[in-house]
Formats: structure tokens, C-alpha cells, sequence
């Protein structure tokens, strides 16, 4: 990838309870800030209310059926925000074709609704984004990888005919796995965090498991030989993205020793080439899962040569909670919101696991034109 034309992140939103912005997403994962409550319906197999990590709802959606509109509301927020945050390089984006990947639970989940596609093309028909086209990408926690890897495949295809003008990409992802059918699946599946579950000593809380979130996120990408041609800095670079498949199943009695998550790192990092900077931050998906526990210290052992002294783990999910459909773009979001306030060269890898055998990374790169506040400053200036 490194002999293609750059391909720059020009801007990126993301929302979620504790996080409703970038930047208050970008304080939270710092602070380590999680906003949970008792689910107001459900209760898991010993009566006691799930905790899950949602918005407030004064219309009681969460307790009804699965509703496609909060998906869509959610979708919207995103949507607005990664507006606003392209609006230094709007007038240059008013003629170029946009395409959009939007990123969907699997139909076959429990709790997605089944008119989700169409309620989601909806929500995202604005004046402002008159989509030149739209792909729908469906599959678990790393389809948000394979979303952008298609996007970057396109981008880059697209750079190599001449006279064209580039066209600015959006990748966006949500989820909204908080109704009390998606509980009571991931109950079933022992997967629901504190959940309690009978013993013959008694109920006992599950220490492990997920605690079910809801969020949307996005990312805005185009291609140009230098970022001096843009409006305003972009918050970074993508220098290489990968998919791989897992051979071990996470219902098997094997542990996972993250054979395909590993692939895929090291094929994101060697798209980078020559090139690839120090990579002093790693995104992971850790969601309070034995399985995903496993995938990624076997996963960090072998990536470690490639991880300068003193590199920083951000688990994303301990303050969102577990965004399913929508984590690895959040992810993402997160990760160029931090490269963004860099000002020196430094690359991050983004690992994405899933409860399919799908995996993704993406190895990204400050452009270098951060401010040296500090990041607790930045985040709310």
C-alpha cells in the first residue's frame, strides 16, 4: 500500500452513554468513565435486572421490541457530527462523489430488526449527503474493518483514473443491542455480565461477560498525494487494513491463540512497508470474555518486536460497553481522534475479534500536526 496514493482519515464522530462526542468519548476512555444502568424490563435467569450501557429513553423504546428508529437516531448523531467536523473541508468536498459503507448487525442476530437496511438508508437521506452510492456491510464486531478495507480498495481503484475527482468515503456503524431480546441471547449464551446464574451453592453473579451498549460511529476518508491540499490537517493516515479468519471457534473447548487476529496485524503492518512508524498504541475489542482474553495476549506476544518501549493498551469497551456491530468503527473514531492531537509521527494499531471467525486490524498514523497540550486539556477545549 505504501507505493498507492496516501489515503487520509479527514475527520471521524462517534457516540456512546458515557461519550456522546468524539471528544467526550476520547475523556471517558482516559478517565475511564462508564455510564450503566438497570435495564427497566429485563431480568436474567435469577430475576435480577441486566445492567447495560444505553441512553436515556423517555419513550420506553428499550423495553418494547427491537425499534430500527433508535438505530436510526443513533446513525443520525453520527452522521451530524462527522458534518460538523468536515466543515473546514467542505467547499472542497461539494462536487466529489460520496459513497457510503453502512455497517449492520448480521440479520440473523437476535434483536436486529428486520426492517434495519431500510430504516437505515432513510436516516442517513440528507440534502447535505446526496450519496453517489451506498454499500450495506453485515457481519459482527470486525465487519466495521471489512467496511473499511472495501472503502479503501475502491478509494484507491478510483485514485488511478486520471481527471476524476476523489471521492470522499464514509464508513458507518450502529448498534443498539440493549431490548430484552438481545439479552435474554446473549443470557442464554452465559455472555451477559453480572448476570447471575444457578449454582449448587446458590445464584452467583458471572464475573466475565459483556456489558451491552449501544453507540454509532463514522469515518470520513479520501485520497491525495499531500495533506497540504486539504482545508484544514486530517487526523490520520491509514496505512494498511487486513481481514483474516479465525480457525478456532470461540464455542470450541480450545482456548484461542488469535492465529487469524495475528494475520491480520501483521498484513496491515506490512502494507505500511518501509514506512510504517513506531506503533506506540494498540486498540483492542476486550469485552470481559475469556475467549477474546485469550486472542489477545497470544495476539500482543507475537506483536510485540513490533511495539515500541512504553506503548499504551486502550480497551474502548470497558467505557462504552460492548458496541457489537459498531465497536470496530468506534474503534477506529477513537484511535484518529487521538492520533489528530499528536504532534509527532506515531502509529496505532486498531484489532478487531467478532463472535464470527472474522477479523480485521488497520494500522494508522498521526499526520503530526497536533497540539502538546496535554490530552485531558484538549479533549474539552
Amino acid at each position: 500500500m505504501s507505493t498507492d496514493m496516501p489515503l487520509w482519515l479527514l475527520a471521524a464522530s462517534c457516540c456512546f452513554p458515557s461519550g456522546p462526542t468524539i471528544a467526550l468519548a476520547d475523556a471517558a476512555l482516559r478517565a475511564q468513565l462508564r455510564l450503566t444502568r438497570r435495564h427497566p424490563s429485563y431480568r436474567d435467569r435469577a430475576g435480577v435486572p441486566a445492567q447495560v450501557s444505553s441512553f436515556p429513553d423517555p419513550e420506553g423504546r428499550i423495553e418494547g421490541s427491537p425499534d430500527a428508529h433508535r438505530w436510526g437516531w443513533l446513525a443520525r448523531h453520527a452522521l451530524a457530527q462527522l458534518t460538523t467536523a468536515l466543515a473546514p473541508h467542505w467547499e472542497s468536498l461539494l462536487h466529489r462523489p460520496r459513497w457510503l459503507w453502512l455497517v449492520l448487525p448480521d440479520e440473523h442476530r437476535p434483536g436486529v430488526p428486520a426492517d434495519l437496511p431500510g430504516a437505515l438508508r432513510q436516516a442517513m437521506t440528507q440534502d447535505l449527503w446526496p450519496w453517489s452510492k451506498v454499500h450495506v456491510v453485515r457481519g459482527g464486531h470486525a465487519a466495521g474493518l471489512l467496511a473499511l478495507e472495501q472503502a479503501r480498495n475502491a478509494l484507491r481503484e478510483a485514485s488511478k483514473t486520471s481527471g476524476a475527482a476523489p471521492p470522499l468515503a464514509v464508513v458507518l456503524a450502529t448498534d443498539a443491542a440493549t431490548d430484552a431480546e438481545s439479552l435474554a441471547w446473549l443470557d442464554a449464551q452465559n455472555l451477559l455480565h453480572g448476570a447471575y446464574v444457578h449454582r449448587p451453592a446458590g445464584p452467583r453473579a458471572l464475573a466475565h461477560g459483556r456489558v451491552p451498549g449501544e453507540g454509532a460511529a463514522a469515518l470520513a476518508l479520501m485520497t491525495a498525494p499531500e495533506p497540504s491540499g486539504f482545508g484544514a490537517p486530517p487526523w490520520a493516515r491509514l496505512l494498511g487494513c487486513s481481514t483474516a479468519l479465525e480457525p478456532t471457534d470461540r464455542h470450541g473447548g480450545r482456548p484461542c491463540v488469535g492465529a487469524g487476529l495475528s494475520g491480520a496485524a501483521r498484513n496491515a503492518m506490512a502494507q505500511a512497508g518501509s514506512s510504517r512508524p513506531p506503533i506506540g498504541l494498540l486498540f483492542s475489542d476486550l469485552n470481559g470474555e475469556p475467549y477474546r482474553a485469550d486472542e489477545f495476549g497470544f495476539t500482543a506476544l507475537r506483536l510485540g518486536p513490533d511495539l515500541r518501549d512504553g506503548w499504551q493498551r486502550k480497551t474502548p469497551a470497558i467505557v462504552s460497553g460492548d458496541l457489537h456491530g459498531a465497536s470496530g468503527v468506534a474503534n477506529l473514531a477513537m484511535a484518529a481522534y487521538q492520533l489528530s492531537k499528536l504532534a509527532t509521527g506515531q502509529g496505532c494499531l486498531v484489532l478487531s475479534s467478532s463472535d464470527d471467525s472474522l477479523r480485521g486490524a488497520a494500522l494508522l498514523a498521526s499526520a503530526g500536526a497536533g497540539s502538546n497540550l496535554p490530552m485531558e486539556v484538549q479533549a474539552w477545549r
